[in-house]
């Protein structure tokens, strides 16, 4: 072989493996944006520790308001039930969570921490019989990858 057969071998092998690992990352990559935006609070986005700490929570901050089972009273609308679910519906985690984080408690907006509030939005999610698996995150870049809906 002489070394212009060799260069364009060398060349073609090159341009095909470049062509493969292009089409190798595209064909990806829509599967796993479309499992991220597939995430629902039916996926188990939180967990039973997290929900705990989230009631611990919740009834030092929230209850006040929405109640001890935070179906609401005079002062808060109720955070649980279908009403809540369709209410949110098509929303995400994250924007629930940034309400909360900026709005709440009423008589001290902004005074739970990050973590704080993902813990009293999994509790949230409990009493909507949310199922439990992971940790919910407190990024609100994670958060924004997981949907309201009001079935699973």
């Amino acid at each position: 072989m002489n070394a212009m057969t060799v260069r364009r071998r060398t060349l073609t092998t090159i341009v095909l493996a470049a062509f493969y690992a292009a089409f190798v990352a595209t064909s990806l990559a829509p599967a796993q944006s479309q499992s991220s935006a597939n995430r629902t609070i039916w996926s188990g986005v939180f967990n039973a520790d997290q929900a705990k700490r989230g009631e611990a929570s919740a009834n030092k901050n929230c209850a006040k308001c929405h109640n001890a089972d935070l179906a609401g009273g005079q002062d808060g609308p109720a955070l649980v039930g279908a009403d809540v679910l369709q209410a949110w519906n098509g929303m995400t985690v994250g924007e629930l969570f940034d309400r909360i984080r900026t709005t709440m408690p009423a008589d001290a907006p902004r005074s739970l921490s990050p973590q704080e509030t993902a813990d009293v939005v999994a509790f949230i999610l409990s009493l909507n019989k949310c199922p439990t698996g992971d940790e919910l995150p407190s990024e609100m870049e994670a958060l924004s990858q997981i949907r309201i809906t009001t079935r699973p």
